[in-house]
């Protein structure tokens, strides 16, 4: 097999992450979601414990405006309930309503069954390869960051802006 540049590898990788997401942008408008409301419900129903605000907000690298705005739309149209936490763990969790349950049943459990259906079509082998080879190139994209990242948070970004 013959070695690409890295011109053709990263054209070809970001081709492979941008049709990632337009399928499930896709899937989202398919289902008259925003991407947002899609992915809030999707990490909800993935997550084995209350999910707040802040987390939604780490976890989708969204801004907390895009998350808010998603959040009022789904908890106006009854789908979700913001409540606030007490003890150790502050912030507003979300609980899905009746209404949530049923709607994650139509949207997002038809996704999780699609995605099981592609990971049953990856031989043992195949699996373990994709996450190892996305994990190891994850790691070499973070150690070429960190000269990037110190660099940037010791300049003044606005002098940077233009």
């Amino acid at each position: 097999m013959e070695d690409m540049t890295f011109s053709q590898f990263i054209t070809a990788y970001n081709s492979l992450i941008k049709e990632d997401n337009s399928l499930y942008h896709a899937l989202a408008k398919s289902f008259g979601l925003s991407d947002t409301a899609f992915w809030i419900l999707y990490i909800l129903e993935e997550s084995d414990q209350a999910v707040t605000q802040a987390e939604l907000c780490a976890i989708s690298c969204l801004s907390k405006q895009t998350i808010n705005s998603a959040l009022k739309g789904l908890s106006d149209s009854g789908y979700i309930r913001l409540e606030t936490s007490h003890g150790k763990q502050r912030g507003k969790h979300l609980t899905l309503t009746p209404l949530g349950m049923e709607l994650i049943q139509r949207t997002i459990h038809p996704v999780f069954r699609m995605e099981e259906l592609a990971y049953q079509g990856l031989s043992p082998e195949e699996r373990q390869t994709l996450l190892r080879l996305n994990g190891r190139y994850l790691e070499l994209l973070r150690q070429a960051a960190r000269p990037l990242l110190q660099q940037n948070s010791q300049e003044d970004p606005v002098s940077n802006a233009d």
